[in-house]
């Protein structure tokens, strides 16, 4: 084989690994909503006392005095970092969604007090976009992604236990747009599915000898994720999730909330209409996050204080030396810090938040590394 056969051979290798590395961007540690929650590091399901509440633990929404409506966007910012074959190769794309809105509202049936909520959320955020056309490779850009379109009710069975289910109707579009050695060719595929969440919340704080404790459950029903292309289909296998979480109030103005959350995803497959079939992950998705708010009250408005940290479970391993699956599960780590300003009759909230994680391949020290930096902003209007 001559010089030019090696080089295109490894150039080859380098740009089908940095393309297939690149679509790997998918999280599948699907959580909740809101600045505020992620200002926690998403330690929010023994929280959840806001208008995003049906998102984390629909528990949460006996805590509302009020009618609440909440708009939450983000601002995505994903860097792509590769060293193949003693190549380094860097990419990024920047881009913003409407990731959440809901409406929430109390009322009485009987003497009971009921909290109703209808919610729209982006799930699974698809978006890429690549341009490797220097190198002799693709170009392309992926956009859209899952939501789901949900309605909860929350309800307090006894004066310390609060109960909650919510319904999610599974939605979306994904549009693919690529030209590949000058040929252009897209796709679109739509999604559908359902599934329940259910919660409990058991708050402390209202006994006649209040403890200022809150301990949050909540579960997330499996089900089929169906993705249409018009000619064929593909079913995404999505498992069971199940999350634990406590927040613990000291004095007034200090709050302090810690979740763990696992994802069955361990096994789960992608099949097509054409009897293709792909592992989703070797691995379950746990999931560890802790955060902290602290208040400070002034005579303009209140203003929040908040920093979280999470680990961040992959459903992908490390590679070996011929590219296959080890036992090691990629698992990385995120950060955020958040503040905003809470008034009589609304609160805006801001935060940063940045997770990143790193795939070993082979034994020569070969690497990706994909960083997300979020920065996300949420309104809620109190009525």
């Amino acid at each position: 084989m001559n010089i030019k056969k090696i080089v295109f051979c490894l150039s080859s290798i380098i740009l089908s690994a940095v393309c297939v590395i690149h679509a790997q961007n998918i999280n599948w540690n699907l959580t909740g909503a809101g600045a505020r929650a992620a200002g926690f590091g998403g330690a929010f399901i023994g929280l959840a006392d806001d208008a995003t509440a049906i998102s984390w633990n629909p528990a949460g929404l006996t805590q509302l005095e009020r009618a609440e409506a909440s708009i939450v966007s983000r601002f995505i910012s994903d860097t792509y970092e590769y060293e193949l074959i003693g190549r380094e190769i860097s990419l990024g794309s920047d881009h913003f969604i409407l990731n959440f809105s809901s409406a929430v509202y109390p009322f009485q049936f009987g003497a009971q007090k009921i909290v109703a909520a209808i919610a729209y959320q982006r799930q699974l955020d698809l978006y890429t976009k690549w341009d490797l056309t220097e190198s002799g490779g693709s170009e392309g850009e992926i956009t859209g992604g899952a939501n789901t379109l949900i309605m909860g009710l929350g309800v307090r069975i006894f004066p310390i236990i609060s109960v909650g289910v919510s319904s999610n109707i599974w939605t979306g579009t994904l549009n693919s747009e690529v030209i590949e050695q000058g040929i252009p060719w897209e796709y679109e595929e739509t999604f559908s599915g359902f599934n329940f969440t259910t919660g409990s919340m058991i708050d402390l704080s209202l006994l006649e000898n209040p403890i200022p404790i809150k301990i949050g459950l909540a579960i997330k029903t499996p089900f089929d994720l169906e993705g249409d292309y018009g000619e064929a289909t593909e079913t995404i296998e999505m498992p069971l999730m199940l999350g634990v979480g406590t927040s613990f109030r000291l004095g007034e103005n200090l709050t302090i909330a810690c979740d763990y959350e696992t994802r069955a995803y361990k096994d789960k497959k992608i099949t097509d209409s054409d009897g293709g079939e792909d592992t989703l992950s070797y691995h379950n998705l746990n999931q560890i996050r802790v955060g902290g708010e602290y208040l400070m009250i002034t005579d303009f408005a209140v203003i929040p204080l908040r920093a979280g940290f999470q680990t961040y479970p992959t459903t992908y391993s490390d590679l070996d030396d011929n590219w296959e699956s080890t036992d090691e599960q990629v698992i990385g780590s995120g950060f955020s810090i958040s503040t905003g300003l809470i008034f009589e009759k609304f609160a805006l909230d801001a935060t940063f938040s940045m997770t990143s994680f790193k795939q070993k391949i082979g034994s020569a020290g070969d690497y990706s590394k994909i960083s997300s930096g979020v920065f996300t902003i949420s309104g809620i209007l109190y009525f």
